[in-house]
């Protein structure tokens, strides 16, 4: 099933999520090789310049190879070459090529990562051997010729056959000579020695995360309709099945429950959804009442209401002008304001700049179909849908700098109805809003205030008709999902199958009753109170550890510490089960999916509308009891860690402690440091966005910050795809903070077991995945790539470098000075 934007705002906004991932499989413990005692390691940098020489890079890869290769005669490595020239980026591919010698061809996980082959005929004729070496052995990434990605990212060790293969080779005639010939620093070497690590997985030394998970990463296949495999995704899956079983469970019992029971409500719920033939007879319309209203609206006035009809009887997705939801003030945490969830723009804006653009005339056609099956006619949905873009262009170059719409410290604007109508007189948006049950004093905010205003300028007489049509398009996108299935199909969704969809829409729309059984027959009262436990251990060592901070003065110490005193903490499920109270109507009855979904969504309106005049619940249980993750919301001091994350691996009673502590140990101490990430750092004991620092505490924090920042920007999770430090930067500084919180345990103890809890750390992090996956994942997540996860975090500290016997030279050795403490 598709998400609609409202679901994802919504999402965003409430939760603030940091999802996890973890193993599921055994490991394969690789094998331990120890680098040469004699190793001399030479300075590898020039201090004026940071660049390297070729003597310099061949030293150094020299030394990474040792444990891969028999002795490599410096001599022929540097042949040709002026060892005392500084390397350019060309001359360090042919070194490396040198180096490591004739590779062999990506199996098992390597296969599935490599890059395309890339065609490297563009290149000067002395480096073509070897520059055809490292693509052949899934080195080479076309990004390292100055070729874009698209065409490495197509797929061609998916196991086409060679005219395919041959079809999908980048090629290197158009390769950028600037960046061939730019200079190396000592980083884009060991980037280029990690590649090689990770394609031979044998050495945990260089490369902890493939060599420890090697086998799960060579053997697990990826499920069909799935883009992962391991880690979360395999638990998730897993939990998947038991809920559908409880569902099937119950659908199949033959049992007579009683009405308003979560079984008959689950039961009639997931029939509904599985009645296809029903619901590819009514087609469209179900919502054809609404396009009516709307359609027959003369004035601001009458579409306002035509809306409010619908936000009443569809709930907050039949508003297409005005989406919101209820969140925690950011200045007050006991109270909640409205955020309205207006986000109009839809691509890029080069996109709405390029009249030849294919995304953008995907787009508009896009835009015509939904208008048409709206009802409009041809002439109409072509005039409507470009004036959509013309409005879209327009706000896609009215957006705030994003770091200024990041800076949490900045005083957002607050609107109230009256304030709407000033700023949009002729749509009156304070009469919608008074007749979906709000007050006139309610408080409401936005994202981006200069791009929602410049969207209030379009509200004029003469675009009555263009935001019609937004409603209707709203109406489509909102609810299609429990309309007729070719309908998604029309719009371009791939529409689910039926036990699919009813498995979904279950979870979504009835969480609690299907939580409180998941629970009941999956999580016991003692994992409850072994989780407890290690929560109450781990804020004690975070409040230890933060004692001992040096740089912290007395003032900002003791508000970290009022923070961490202030922590909610829930476990496992809701104290208590907050049940729909909407009577879900069976087949018999003339219930349908539309019907059931729209009266569950309409009652979460009227019941996010009710919670604007109650305080904020700290206790609120905002996951579902059955999801495989764990949440910090900031703005309640909150940290959750639903049933669905304390099994194994994450969690296993039958585990010895030092591997609990570091799955779900980490976990629990991540979710905490992130009250004090860059983000969470701004937020005080209450929830709410207070500067409680120091000004010099603070300046030192930032540096820390940036310092984090660097450590992991650039580094690859596959050979090409680099990772973003400042948009990893939060989930990076909780990772780091989690491993030192266990470590810190495990020193009190006697003879404790650091292999183990280094294990079953790194194993939780297992994800199997295509090359095109982990790139899109990469792009997207504010999570680091998950071999960073491991590899990145664990060597920094001396626990890790003690327990493996790791050396300098060693991939996995990072100087003590380079080494990230913040918390």
């Amino acid at each position: 099933m598709k998400y609609n934007i409202i679901t994802k705002l919504i999402t965003m906004v409430l939760l603030m999520a940091m999802v996890l991932t973890a193993c599921s499989v055994p490991h394969s413990a690789g094998t331990v090789i120890s680098r040469p005692a004699d190793t001399a390691l030479p300075e590898y940098t020039d201090a004026a310049t940071g660049n390297m020489t070729l003597g310099q890079v061949a030293d150094y890869l020299i030394n990474a190879s040792d444990d891969y290769r028999e002795k490599v005669d410096r001599s022929l490595v540097l042949e040709g070459f002026n060892e005392n020239e500084y390397a350019t980026r060309l001359k360090m591919f042919v070194l490396a090529s040198r180096v490591f010698g004739e590779l062999p061809v990506p199996a098992g996980y390597a296969k599935k990562t490599a890059p395309s082959p890339v065609d490297v005929t563009g290149v000067p004729e002395w480096a073509e051997s070897a520059l055809n070496n490292l693509s052949n052995g899934g080195i080479l990434a076309a990004s390292d010729l100055g070729l874009k990605e698209e065409a490495a990212l197509s797929g061609s060790r998916k196991g086409q056959d060679t005219a395919e293969q041959e079809e999908n080779t980048v090629s290197g005639s158009q390769t950028d000579s600037n960046k061939l010939d730019s200079m190396v620093m000592m980083k884009d070497v060991e980037i280029i020695a990690f590649r090689f690590y990770a394609l031979f997985g044998t050495n945990l030394k260089d490369d902890f995360y493939s060599t420890v998970n090697g086998n799960e990463l060579n053997n697990l296949e990826v499920p069909n309709g799935e883009s992962y495999a391991g880690g979360s995704g395999t638990v998730t899956a897993n939990t998947d099945r038991q809920l559908h079983e409880l569902m099937v469970e119950i659908v199949e019992s033959g049992k007579d429950y009683p009405y308003g029971s979560p079984e008959q409500k689950i039961r009639d719920l997931y029939l509904s959804v599985i009645n296809i033939k029903a619901r590819d007879q009514k087609g469209i319309e179900p919502l054809q009442k609404y396009f009516d209203l709307t359609d027959a609206a003369d004035s601001f006035a009458e579409l306002n209401a035509a809306i409010a009809q619908a936000v009443n009887e569809l709930g907050n997705g039949g508003n297409g002008l005005f989406p919101m939801v209820a969140a925690a003030d950011t200045k007050d945490s006991r109270r909640y304001v409205m955020q309205i969830l207006t986000m109009p723009v839809s691509l890029p804006e080069e996109d709405y700049n390029d009249p030849d653009s294919e995304a953008l005339k995907a787009y508009r056609e896009s835009i015509i179909k939904q208008l048409l099956a709206a009802g409009e006619s041809r002439t109409d949905a072509v005039n409507h849908a470009d004036q959509i873009i013309e409005m879209e262009r327009e706000l896609a170059g009215q957006t705030t700098n994003p770091e200024i719409l990041g800076d949490l410290q900045r005083e957002s604007k607050r609107y109230t109805p009256k304030s709407l109508d000033e700023l949009m007189p002729k749509a009156k948006p304070s009469r919608l809003f008074a007749a979906i049950g709000l007050k006139p004093d309610v408080e409401m905010q936005v994202f981006d205030e200069r791009q929602f205003e410049a969207f209030a300028a379009w509200f004029t007489e003469d675009n009555l008709d263009l935001f019609k049509s937004l409603q209707k398009i709203s109406l489509l996108t909102g609810f299609s999902d429990y309309l007729s299935t070719g309908l998604s199909e029309e719009f371009g969704y791939m529409a689910a199958a039926a036990d699919e969809a009813a498995n979904a829409a279950v979870q979504m729309f009835l969480s609690e009753e299907l939580g409180e059984l998941y629970v009941n027959r999956y999580f016991s009262s003692e994992s409850k109170e072994v989780i407890e436990k290690m929560v109450n251990m781990m804020i004690d060592v975070f409040k230890d550890r933060i004692k001992q901070l040096n740089w912290m003065d007395e003032n900002t110490r003791n508000e970290a510490l009022k923070k961490l005193d202030s922590i909610t903490v829930l476990i496992g499920y809701p104290d208590e089960w907050k049940k729909s109270n909407i009577r879900i109507r069976s087949i018999e009855e003339g219930g349908s999916y539309f019907t059931n979904a729209t009266a569950l969504l309409a009652e979460s309106w009227k019941n996010m509308d009710d919670n604007m005049n109650k305080p904020v619940d700290p206790r609120r249980f905002p996951l579902a009891a059955y999801t495989v993750n764990a949440a910090a919301s900031r703005n309640t001091n909150t940290i959750i860690f639903p049933a669905g994350i304390l099994q194994a691996p994450f969690f296993d009673q039958n585990a010895s402690f030092e591997e609990n502590l570091g799955a779900i140990g980490s976990t629990i101490a991540h979710e905490i440091t992130h009250m004090f990430d860059d983000g969470g750092a701004q937020y005080d004991a209450k929830g709410n966005i207070r500067n409680w620092w120091s000004d010099s505490d603070y300046a030192h924090f930032q540096t820390l910050c940036r310092k984090v920042q660097m450590f992991y920007d650039g580094y690859e999770v596959v050979p090409g795809v680099k990772a973003d430090g400042r948009e990893t930067l939060s989930e990076n500084i909780a990772d780091i903070g989690g491993i030192a919180c266990g470590l810190d345990i495990l020193s009190k103890m006697e003879n404790p077991d650091y292999d183990r809890f280094f294990r079953s750390y790194a194993r939780q992090w297992v994800r199997v995945g295509d090359r095109e996956a982990l790139a899109e994942l990469a792009a997207s997540d504010f999570h680091a790539p998950n071999n960073l996860r491991c590899n990145r975090v664990l060597a920094n500290f001396q626990e890790f470098i003690d327990t493996y016997g790791i050396e300098p030279g060693d991939g996995m050795y990072i100087a003590p000075e380079e080494r990230i403490k913040i918390w």
